[in-house]
């Protein structure tokens, strides 16, 4: 530091030698402006070097972009799957219900909340691509060294006082190996992963408000169903308990009835009890407390199901689609760059600095002003682990390591991908098929219940026949309605195996 008290100011260096060099305080502006100089074509010549290849995104097998084997045993098409696939349904209520809950789901409130500190530490660590300023002031009371210096000479006693000592330090490292450029693509990437993995919680949110949705309208149909059912159970109990009164038939038989009309009623609660669920599951969904759930929903009694084959597209089109597997890309990216920047930390690092600092020692600022209260200095600071990289070079085989990790989880994540699409197809495929066989047998029902009433008619059949033979159609409805809810979740499975419904 510089004593008010000295009348030449100068500069001091220490070179690489470790001899110090003095410089006066007309040259340093010279000296300052060939450093900056230098500064800068170090800068620019570092600027693009790197020690690693550039990242290039896996490319998947020409197998994992063929279309869906299982297309061909399902009802769907090749064509591209729309974005907003909920339409295909045609219902309005349900189009309203996704809205809401794109708008007010928790869970996406927390993948947003987490997508903005993942973009708000991108944002710290591409701060490191900029100069590194600080700014200090202190403040002291008593004898300062400058005082002691000048009372020394003059063999006198320094007086006690206040010294301020305000001070600007600016350090800028220049990234010759990449460090700095690979870590800013890491923290980019992994806020990419986080934007996919937003995307994945949108994807499930739509897919479990439709899901939601469909099994109330499902289990409205089936209490429906059920309480038919439950009309004609004690119809027959009735008829059959006047039959025995007449001596017709025996206990036997109006046993038989009341036991049908005991596990008949049985299903109504159940029934009654998954749809209030399903009920309390799509108001949390909505963002809503569980008895909130909206009337719109609970007036539903028939689960739209689609009739017509829905276009999935193929291979090549959910790798596009799934943002889990963009979000495992992205890790991948991430990993590859950390590779970069521990490559980057066995050779040595250079950070130029620069600093200036003031002293007051007069009782008051007005002295910072002063030139003999002036010091500062500038110059590269190296730094290296040489010899011993050990650290170093442990924490590149970590990141080699976790690159390989990355790597195999995106090609599993991939490999799940088509599995899971391949299943929600076969299962949609086998319960379709289910369904035409379903429908087929309760047109047979409805035709049989036809020709006992004309036989009834005719005198040729008893009425527990015709009672029969409802009660058998009546099976073939609850049936069918059962089958509609679980096609219509075998659908929405489709969708969601697809990855669709994350586009803004």
């Amino acid at each position: 530091m510089v004593s008010p008290g000295i009348e030449r100011s100068v500069v001091s260096f220490v070179m690489p030698n470790g001899a110090r060099r003095q410089i006066p305080a007309p040259r340093r502006v010279a000296h300052l402006g060939l450093l900056a100089a230098s500064v800068a074509a170090i800068a620019l010549a570092g600027s693009g070097c790197s020690l690693q290849a550039p990242y290039r995104a896996p490319q998947p097998a020409a197998a994992a972009l063929a279309p869906f084997a299982s297309a061909e045993h399902a009802p769907v098409s090749q064509q591209p799957l729309p974005d907003d696939w909920w339409r295909l349904y045609r219902d309005p209520a349900l189009d309203e219900l996704i809205q809401q809950a794109l708008a007010q789901n928790r869970d996406l409130a927390v993948a947003a909340a987490r997508l903005a500190r993942s973009q708000a530490v991108m944002s710290e660590t591409g701060a490191a691509r900029l100069p590194d300023t600080q700014l200090a002031l202190g403040g002291n009371y008593g004898k300062q060294d400058a005082d002691q210096i000048v009372a020394a000479a003059r063999r006198e006693s320094a007086d006690t006082r206040w010294a301020y000592a305000p001070s600007l330090a600016v350090s800028y490292e220049v990234d010759l190996w990449g460090r700095v450029r690979h870590l800013v693509a890491a923290a980019q990437a992994d806020a990419e992963a986080m934007q996919a993995t937003s995307d994945a919680v949108r994807v499930a949110v739509v897919a479990s408000t439709t899901d939601a949705y469909l099994h109330v309208c499902s289990y409205g149909e089936q209490i429906d169903v059920a309480n038919h059912s439950l009309e004609i159970a004690q119809r027959v109990v009735e008829l059959t308990t006047r039959q025995r009164d007449r001596g017709l038939v025996s206990d036997l038989e109006v046993t038989r009835a009341s036991g049908f009309l005991d596990e008949t009623r049985a299903t109504v609660p159940i029934l009654e009890g998954k749809r209030r669920a399903a009920l309390f599951e799509l108001a949390v969904l909505l963002g809503r407390p569980p008895g909130e759930f909206p009337a719109t929903a609970a007036q539903c009694r028939v689960a739209p199901v689609l009739k017509q084959p829905f276009p999935v597209g193929d291979g090549a089109a959910l790798l596009r689609h799934r943002p889990d597997l963009r979000a495992s890309e992205r890790r991948l990216a991430a990993a590859d760059a950390q590779v970069g920047v521990a490559l980057a930390e066995l050779y040595p690092s250079i950070v130029l600095g620069g600093s200036v600092n003031f002293l007051s020692t007069t009782g008051s600022l007005a002295s910072l002003g002063d030139q003999y209260a002036m010091s500062w200095g500038i110059g590269p600071l190296i730094n290296w682990r040489f010899p011993n990289l050990a650290v170093s070079r442990a924490r590149l085989a970590e990141a080699k390591a976790g690159n390989a990790e990355a790597l195999a989880q995106f090609e599993g994540n991939v490999l799940t991908a088509l599995k899971e699409s391949e299943q929600a197809l076969t299962f949609y495929g086998a319960q379709w098929e289910r369904q035409q066989a379903l429908q087929a047998a309760r047109a047979n029902d409805a035709r049989a219940l036809h020709l006992a009433e004309l036989n009834y008619k005719a005198g040729a059949l008893d009425f527990l026949d015709v009672l029969d033979a409802e009660r058998s159609l009546v099976a073939a409805d609850a049936a069918l309605a059962a089958s509609n809810g679980t096609l219509a979740s075998d659908q929405i499975a489709v969708f969601k195996a697809l990855g669709g419904g994350w586009q803004q």
